[in-house]
């Protein structure tokens, strides 16, 4: 349980006496709560959950003494926790990643894989060189403790799609380049699009972290632009080293220009594009599944994962960039920054092109594309990296050498 934090998951009301008056603990009487504090929030778990995970653990009579705070760096807090094991004391220090410093540890899924990294690496240093690691626990929502330690891997369960949530997007963009013309229904779509994100955008945060954390994993982490260049095959032959080099250098200018840029913090998707992700029930009513990555960031992430699929997909299934999607892609800028009034989206929106264009040009990702039609992909990106000033109404210079 987090408290102080934006969540209240307990009242803070019914703390009662102190076991440690200063030390860093609360021990909550009247409801059980142990309360940690760390940095600038507290961290609260049920005592009588702490004492069946030590009794289980140990396979002994617990009695807890004391929990006192040792300290608190950037990265972690410390606490020793003093208990008796069958009437004879022992002692373990809790360790806690603090959420509030940066440091890539802002959300409980990064906190967990430290603790979890961690937890392997103590155990498996060479003997005699570490001290053994205990265990990770997990606080849950009503503050009892889990154990994580011997996990291996994790599954994530959801519910079944059904025909009931509809078709993917694609399908339907797919239809557009067959017939070579939109419908109104195609209209809809795109505008259904925008609406979606704008009303998702207009939650803004204030955490300076988070932003230039977002800006920073768009150039470097795995999972975008570095590490979709990482996983491009050798020797290509519609795009050369230098080229990819440039990108990178390019896309790390544009980091420094934008990462002060904290205000435009907002709520975000993090991979909203058409292939399964976006889905339009028959209703005509949007799914949009799979956030990822990142819960708040630029909202220029958004937009670009859609709107480069306008291109893209026109390149893949007619072979050059043609009017219908062309039309689309004005449609949502139009609408977009009509519902947002956010013009500065055109000024920020560049190095998240980079990273979905050299996604929709990768050669593994879609291996049936011909060497031209990859060749304008990355022209979009030369080019877009190259301008001040995203423009809807010239995308058609974008594609063409630089």
């Amino acid at each position: 349980m987090i408290l102080d934090k934006g969540i209240r998951l307990a009242s803070k009301s019914n703390v009662g006496e102190s076991l440690s008056r200063g030390r860093g603990l609360r021990v909550s009487w009247m409801n059980r709560f142990i309360e940690l504090k760390v940095g600038s929030y507290t961290v609260a778990f049920r005592r009588d959950s702490l004492e069946r995970y030590l009794k289980k653990r140990f396979s002994g009579e617990v009695k807890l003494v004391d929990v006192r705070k040792l300290g608190e760096g950037f990265h972690n807090a410390g606490f020793m926790l003093d208990f008796k094991l069958n009437g004879k004391p022992r002692s373990l220090v809790m360790r806690v990643v603090r959420g509030d410093t940066g440091w890539g540890h802002d959300y409980p899924s990064d906190r967990a894989s430290v603790l979890l990294l961690q937890h392997m690496l103590y155990n498996s240093a060479p003997e005699g060189t570490c001290i053994p690691s205990i265990d990770v626990l997990a606080v849950m929502k009503d503050g009892s403790l889990t154990s994580l330690g011997e996990s291996v891997e994790f599954i994530h369960l959801v519910e079944p799609l059904t025909e009931e949530h509809g078709r993917p997007y694609v399908d339907y963009l797919v239809d557009v380049a067959e017939r070579g013309c939109l419908t109104d229904m195609d209209r809809r779509m795109c505008l259904r699009c925008s609406e979606y994100l704008a009303s998702l955008h207009s939650e803004k945060v204030e955490n300076r972290n988070l932003y230039i954390r977002h800006i920073r994993d768009l150039v470097g982490h795995g999972e975008m632009l570095m590490g979709v260049i990482d996983t491009y095959p050798e020797e290509l032959d519609f795009i050369s080293e230098e080229e990819l080099c440039r990108i990178e250098v390019e896309a790390v200018k544009w980091r420094n220009r934008l990462k002060r840029k904290t205000y435009r913090l907002s709520r975000i998707h993090g991979d909203f594009h058409p292939f399964g992700n976006i889905r339009f029930k028959r209703d005509g009513s949007i799914m949009a599944l799979d956030l990822s990555r990142e819960m708040y960031g630029e909202p220029a992430d958004d937009v670009s994962a859609l709107t480069i699929n306008y291109i893209f997909i026109s390149i893949w299934r007619l072979g050059s960039l043609e009017e219908p999607f062309i039309q689309l892609l004005r449609l949502f800028y139009r609408d977009y920054l009509n519902r947002t009034g956010d013009e500065e989206l055109l000024k920020v929106i560049q190095p998240f092109y980079a990273f979905r264009g050299m996604v929709v040009a990768h050669p593994l990702y879609y291996p049936d594309m011909r060497r031209e039609q990859r060749r304008m992909l990355v022209n979009f990106v030369l080019n877009v990296l190259e301008t001040e000033e995203f423009n809807p109404d010239e995308v058609e210079r974008y594609i063409k050498p630089p």
